[in-house]
């Protein structure tokens, strides 16, 4: 049981935690109704290769999934954090 992306990606979000409130600090967000194609892939990746301060970045991917618990086995679309080496896996485009 549990919630399962198909890896269909829609969009990117990159982002630091506040680790005072745990507040997110939006670095990087764009979402979009269709699959991500290879030039906004491209462009979240330029956004992180230009940033000066790598550390404590985190991500997420809007992606589509499908859940056990879900009786009309419906997909639908949610935020599912990435490790920094899925995100240069997936996003490192040149």
């Amino acid at each position: 049981m549990g919630i399962y992306p198909n890896g269909s990606i829609f969009g990117i979000l990159i982002y630091t935690l506040n680790e005072d409130d745990y507040n997110i600090n939006t670095l990087f967000e764009e979402k979009y109704d269709e699959i991500i194609s290879h030039e906004q892939i491209r462009e979240s990746y330029l956004f992180y290769t230009e940033l000066n301060d790598k550390n404590n970045l985190l991500f997420k991917v809007y992606t589509e999934c499908t859940s056990t618990l879900d009786i009309e086995k419906q997909n639908y679309k949610m935020w599912h954090s990435i490790s920094l080496n899925q995100f240069l896996e997936k996003f490192d485009i040149e």
